[in-house]
């Protein structure tokens, strides 16, 4: 017996219908598009791979504001132990006078001891979250460094040029200072030379040279000018530090990127005394003071091109976290584009997906009618 009107496909309708409604419903209501893997699976893929690279960035930047943070914290220390290194210099100046008495230069060498053992406490207790900064136990890698031999001083003779013409150092030059003095024997002039060591501040009369000669001063190679008795008291003084075999420590790895092995080397200088070169200051004679201003110049320029390489390593990751911010930005911008809900298109959608909802309850109802379906379920003979 036939039934009339099938109810099949309407129902079939229906359903769909209000499955497409539910998920359009849920959409709307949660702001995102893949609310299940069934509605775009290689898209909530990419999506999943968008986001996670986006909050990588987001985690390494806060990686770069630890590490910016404590850079900032050795700059500061630094910036103390470079003030403390002037006053050692000034002292040094004070120091090298000959109207001082000798109480005058002890309570200047009390002064420097303080000054020494501040720098060195200033050093040893400034940390990052227990991480020690400014000890050299971060510092990397040190290369080996050749001789130096600097001309400080240099009178100018009466014949042209200076009391030295050359001084060259090589690898069996030490540390320390040369000086030397034009004096008239009375047979002639010659150039008293001397050599404080800086380690031990012991003075050494190296002896008496000719005009136009070389000698070696503790391995560096000495020339001196044409000078004169009318040179006499003329003065030059060569500062000069021994080869260093450098040093290889350890740096501090910072994780500065969402993607493996991207991470940066984060050096810490050494500004201890030791590790900026002062290895003995002495003002007890003034021979021993310009030795001792000698190294404490050369601690400046240590450590002012340490503070140099701690700016430039600032500059370099915020670099970095300005890269990971927009990097950030696009990954999240372009999984929205696939995540978000497109709420006008959402909200018409919702509109179709109700009509043929009804359209399909409707059909149903005139099926059940047509064909008396309810006469039949309550008995009643039409």
């Amino acid at each position: 017996m036939s039934l009339g009107i099938s109810t099949g496909p309407a129902l079939n309708s229906l359903a769909y219908y209000q499955q497409q409604l539910t998920q359009a419903s849920n959409q709307a209501s949660s702001g995102n598009r893949l609310t299940s893997a069934a509605v775009d699976p290689s898209g909530l893929a990419i999506y999943n791979a968008l986001e996670s690279q986006a909050q990588g960035d987001d985690t390494a930047n806060e990686n770069i504001t630890d590490a910016g943070n404590a850079i900032n914290v050795a700059q500061g220390a630094a910036g103390g132990i470079q003030s403390a290194l002037g006053q050692l210099q000034n002292l040094a100046i004070e120091a090298n006078n000959g109207f001082n008495s000798p109480s005058d230069n002890a309570a200047l060498q009390d002064q420097a001891n303080a000054l020494v053992t501040q720098i060195n406490g200033d050093a040893a207790s400034v940390n990052f979250n227990g991480t020690a900064l400014l000890t050299g136990q971060n510092a990397g890698t040190t290369p080996a460094t050749t001789a130096t031999a600097t001309t400080a001083t240099d009178d100018q003779v009466n014949a042209g040029g200076g009391v030295i013409t050359t001084a060259t150092a090589s690898a069996a030059t030490t540390s320390g200072t040369i000086g030397v003095t034009i004096a008239n024997t009375g047979a002639g002039a010659v150039a008293n030379v001397t050599f404080t060591d800086s380690a031990t501040q012991t003075t050494t009369n190296v002896g008496s040279f000719a005009a136009g000669s070389t000698t070696n001063v503790n391995g560096t190679q000495v020339t001196f000018g044409q000078f004169t008795t009318s040179d006499t008291n003329a003065t030059a003084t060569v500062q000069t530090v021994a080869a260093t075999t450098g040093s290889v420590n350890p740096t501090i790895g910072v994780q500065t990127g969402a993607t493996q092995g991207q991470q940066t080397a984060v050096t810490i200088p050494n500004a201890t005394t030791a590790g900026l070169g002062i290895t003995n200051i002495d003002f007890s004679t003034p021979a021993n003071a310009t030795n001792s201003l000698g190294q404490i110049n050369n601690a400046i320029a240590a450590l002012g091109a340490g503070q140099a390489q701690l700016g430039a390593q600032t500059a370099s990751l915020q670099n970095a976290f300005n890269n990971n911010n927009v990097a950030s930005v696009n990954l999240t911008a372009s999984a929205s584009s696939i995540g978000d809900a497109n709420e006008p298109s959402l909200s018409s959608e919702l509109n179709s997906l109700r009509i043929q909802q009804q359209i399909s309850i409707a059909t149903i109802n005139n099926a059940n009618v047509t064909n008396g379906y309810l006469n039949r379920f309550f008995s009643v003979t039409a």
